[in-house]
């Protein structure tokens, strides 16, 4: 009994000595995670790098933007990934895998509005001073938008077809830019178009066709003919001047660029940045001093006379530079009209002056 005993117990000894050598020889499979992450945010959860993990292990993924920024996809291996387009998820780790968190300007854009830059040409008699034609300039974009880009049934052949530059100087005519128009707008001698005379004019312009030649009267017959073709529309500017960022937020929200004015425009160039999720290039300015600035062409503004520019979208608390000397700010997106601006130009919200809400019905 007792040899019995311990044959038994050298088997069980020599059974747990195979068994754990044959343990110990497989090693357990491990695949590495690399993250990275655009400018406008980090992976918090786990840190950025490139960490190791047991197969199939579930791991936990947090991507945290900046301020003035928002979370758009992961991209890369995204293959075992719960939800590519959700900030906090989670990936399994079946392989080496490389992701990357995709960041984008938490902003309200409206794609495609035309950037038209001055000098109008120069065709009508009435057009003998093309400087300061920024508030026709800004307003043929949407004019442009409504009638080319959107094709709304409010708008269809509103230009006649004529290119921007030359349909321009017909709503110069009717906002009496540079007190060289319509004799029915505010009397006085200026340079530029006074902010008074911005949505009348639009108002008059649109509804200029066939049937109402050349609109409805007490307002004077231009000097020169009706465009080709040319269809007429009754449409709704509103001028504000008094609310601010809230009524230019409400308008860009319901899909609707607008004239904005600003009391002097001096910007001093900062850096260009692009959305990785529209893939529009945005140049970020800042505001110089309240100083004369000579341009080209030349334009000066007093009293209520602002630069006026196609306003297109906005972003909400914004750094962007971090600690550099951009301010942390509402900046507004506008396209200027001067050739030696970039198309998207991104300002704080600050020297507002006035801002004219289009609405076609």
């Amino acid at each position: 009994m007792k040899h019995k005993l311990i044959s038994v117990a050298l088997i069980a000894v020599l059974l747990c000595t195979v068994l754990g050598n044959s343990i110990a020889c497989t090693p357990t499979t491990q695949y590495d995670l690399t993250i990275t992450s655009t400018a406008g945010g980090d992976v918090t959860t786990p840190v950025e790098g490139t960490h190791t993990y047991d197969a199939g292990t579930v791991v936990n993924l947090t991507a945290t933007p900046d301020g003035g920024y928002r979370f758009v996809n992961w991209t890369g291996n995204v293959g075992t990934i719960a939800d590519d387009e959700d900030a906090t998820t989670i990936i399994t780790m079946n392989g080496d895998y490389t992701i990357t968190a995709n960041f984008g300007l938490d902003m309200v854009f409206i794609d495609d509005v035309p950037d038209t830059s001055q000098p109008p040409t120069q065709n009508l008699p009435t057009t003998a001073n093309p400087t300061n034609y920024c508030a026709p300039m800004a307003m043929i974009n949407i004019v442009y938008y409504w009638d080319v880009v959107k094709g709304n049934p409010k708008a269809l052949n509103l230009n006649a077809g004529l290119p921007a530059k030359n349909a321009t100087e017909y709503l110069g005519y009717f906002m009496d830019t540079n007190n060289q128009g319509s004799p029915d707008r505010p009397n006085g001698a200026h340079l530029g178009t006074l902010d008074a005379d911005i949505g009348p004019g639009t108002v008059d312009f649109v509804r200029w066709d066939a049937g109402h030649p050349p609109v409805p009267p007490p307002i004077t017959a231009p000097p020169f003919g009706l465009p080709d073709a040319k269809s007429g529309y009754d449409w709704t500017v509103t001028l504000d001047n008094a609310v601010g960022f809230d009524f230019y937020k409400t308008e860009i929200d319901a899909g609707r660029p607008l004239v904005v004015c600003f009391s002097y425009w001096n910007p001093v160039s900062g850096l260009n940045f692009t959305d990785p999720q529209s893939g529009e290039t945005i140049g970020v300015f800042d505001w110089g001093g309240n100083l004369y600035h000579v341009w080209d062409p030349e334009e000066e503004w007093y009293g209520d006379i602002g630069h006026a520019v196609t306003g297109v979208g906005y972003i909400l608390n914004w750094d962007p530079d971090g600690s550099g000397p951009l301010p942390l700010a509402t900046y507004v997106i506008v396209h200027d009209n001067w050739a030696k601006t970039q198309e998207n130009i991104a300002v704080p919200w600050a020297n507002w002056n006035s801002s004219h809400a289009v609405n076609p019905g």
